[in-house]
């Protein structure tokens, strides 16, 4: 739940401050709107933004849409498999799915999507209202005080000043975030002033709107122009070249010159634009992920290269690591499960860091020796998913085989025939207990859900999920009986003997119930 607005005179109180209402913010948000957390979600931003600084959402980010009651909503504005069309400036080279393409399956049911970034961030804003919250725009954090019990903040609107009491805060303001400024957290990395970019989300004429339009090569470098799914909008790419020294201000005549010149389609023709960059490469990561009871979290702690995909998609996930632990300890679990966010996330971003680095060095070198089917095909793969991110070494994996994501299986339920899924029964901020073939599982915590995976409809009882063609057993590779504690955030913490489930109660108790 969010607060109401306080009078400009007097402090509110709230659990948790959230600065940054982009898709980071909003995703932490939902993530603990649906667990009875109060929070404070501000934007500096007088209103939304339409810039598409983001088109791909990967799988992972897509379960991530699943659990929180929004997948329906995506899947339907976005698109899957949008093909390229290669070009030698007006002649047709190729026609291919080259970027996140891919098919579902019974454990990873998503294939990547494209949908703009101002279309997710709507679908969140709608979930946010339906669960009761608003975003309180135009108001900026200006000043940070914490101290053992909560951070006093300073935040401005156009009313004035005023100071709110929070428990915890976290920044999600982006890439220039004051709330990292604030609480003393430095970016390190390096910049690439090789790999400049003239973004832009324009309108055009001429040109089918069923595929990328790309055009590559030595002397021209990289210009792509991408349809954006629901809009009469394009994605506008250029690359700088790397010997101009001054490239020229982003503009509606100039994204005209590049196209006429590097393209020359007769009849397609750049109508107007609605957002234009001059976009620089940094790969920087922040020190550390937290002070005290300030946390980071999206571009405010990590900055890369778009190649692959995954900003958005690793400041989302980000987020919802987060949200359940802030919501746990707040419901009074050991406060130290707050570290285990830096612990399991900060790798994660350094990985990413490294490799969108390489896949976009390896676009420019493919660009440089004229090798256009290159300069593409390798900006996604299974890596990119966000599919094989894994915690093995966390403090809450507690057993060999754990730490990995929850995979996803159809099935049905026991007592009514239903057909089901996997993800139907992790769906929710709780704790999920599998146990494959074991007896029915008594007691549990009401936090905790248990339910029994079982091949043979024969043995089946109360809270029994049939396994018809034993495709959870496959995913989850079980072999015998046994027990399958999954966090909130739809990891495995613990694959326990059937004859373990107090150790498993134990875990559950530490860190959340």
């Amino acid at each position: 739940m969010s607060e109401p607005t306080p009078s400009a005179a007097h402090a509110t109180t709230t659990d948790v401050l959230i600065v940054g209402a982009g898709p980071v913010g909003m995703v932490l948000a939902c993530d603990l709107a649906r667990s009875g957390v109060s929070f404070r979600l501000v934007e500096r931003s007088t209103s939304p933004s339409t810039a598409s600084r983001a088109k791909t959402i990967q799988p992972r980010t897509l379960e991530i849409a699943d659990d929180l009651g929004i997948i329906d909503r995506v899947l339907a504005q976005g698109t899957t498999n949008i093909p390229t069309r290669r070009y030698d400036r007006a002649r047709v080279v190729s026609e291919a799915v080259e970027l996140a393409g891919g098919t579902s399956a019974p454990d990873a049911p998503y294939p990547p999507v494209w949908l703009s970034q101002p279309r997710f961030e709507q679908i969140l804003r709608d979930r946010l209202a339906e669960l009761g919250a608003t975003i309180h725009w135009a108001t900026e954090v200006t000043g940070l005080q914490q101290d053992g019990d909560g951070v006093n903040a300073t935040v401005g609107t156009p009313a004035g000043q005023s100071t709110l009491r929070a428990r915890y805060v976290v920044g999600a303001d982006g890439g220039r975030s004051a709330v990292r400024s604030l609480a003393g957290i430095e970016l390190h990395g390096t910049s690439h002033p090789d790999q400049r970019w003239h973004l832009g989300d324009v309108r055009v004429t001429g040109l089918s709107r069923h595929c990328q339009h790309l055009w590559a090569s030595a002397e021209g470098g990289l210009l792509s122009l991408f349809p954006l799914p629901g809009t009469d909008l394009w994605q506008f790419q250029a690359s700088i070249p790397a010997d101009r020294a001054e490239p020229e201000a982003p503009s509606l005549d100039l994204f005209r010159r590049i196209f006429a010149t590097r393209a020359g389609v007769p009849g397609a023709q750049i109508q107007d634009v609605e957002w234009l960059s001059l976009y620089k490469i940094n790969v920087v990561l922040a020190d550390r992920y937290r002070t005290g009871r300030i946390f980071l979290a999206g571009d405010a702690a990590h900055i890369h290269s778009p190649a692959g995909g995954q900003g958005m998609n690793t400041g989302a996930q980000d987020a919802y690591n987060l949200g359940w632990k802030l919501a746990a300890v707040l419901g009074g679990a050991d406060p130290v499960l707050l570290d285990t966010y830096e612990d399991e996330r900060r790798p994660v971003a350094r990985t990413v860091l490294d490799d969108s680095t390489a896949r976009l060095g390896a676009v420019m070198r493919a660009i440089q020796h004229s090798d256009g089917p290159s300069a593409q095909r390798g900006l996604t793969d299974e890596h990119t998913t966000g599919l094989g991110i894994a915690y093995p070494d966390s403090a809450l994996t507690q057993s060999p085989g754990a730490g990995g994501r929850a995979p996803d299986a159809p099935c049905s339920d026991a007592a009514t025939g239903r057909p089901l899924r996997v993800f139907d029964l992790l769906r929710g901020p709780h704790w999920t207990l599998l146990a494959f073939g074991a007896a029915e599982v008594q007691q549990t915590p009401s936090g905790l859900r248990a339910f029994r995976v079982t091949t043979d409809p024969a043995t089946a009882g109360p809270g029994t999920v049939i396994d018809p063609d034993g495709h959870a057993h496959h995913s989850y590779g079980i072999t015998g009986d046994e027990l399958v504690l999954i966090r909130p955030d739809g990891y495995i913490a613990a694959r326990r003997p059937a004859d373990d489930l107090a150790a498993v109660l134990a875990l559950v108790a530490t860190n959340g119930l």
